[in-house]
């Protein structure tokens, strides 16, 4: 299984507005499209870091690396991220083999 990792910040933007939870259940509902529809992917969840350095973080479990490469042009992957691209900013990534 691969454990991939993703740590964001939000936009300028979203911060000046205010519209942190409003973002953050947009892109809930976004990622809660993903689960049971892409092959490989077992699980998929955003929600907020409380650790801090970044404010959220992205988290799925792949059944290999094939499918977690698969995933990445698969369209309803794709949609996702350019609906998040002027929420999120500053990503950071980490992606784990796991047993």
């Amino acid at each position: 299984m691969i454990r991939h990792i993703l740590f964001w910040n939000y936009t300028e933007k979203v911060k000046e507005e205010h519209t942190q939870e409003e973002s953050l259940r947009f892109m809930q509902q976004s990622v809660a499209t993903m689960n049971g529809n892409i092959e490989g992917l077992l699980h998929a969840e955003i929600n907020h870091n409380f650790a801090g350095g970044y404010d959220l973080v992205f988290y799925a479990e792949f059944a290999d690396k094939e499918s977690l490469k698969k995933f990445m042009n698969h369209p309803l992957h794709v949609a996702h991220r350019e609906k998040c691209k002027e929420i999120v900013t500053d990503r950071l990534c980490g992606d784990i083999v796991s047993e």
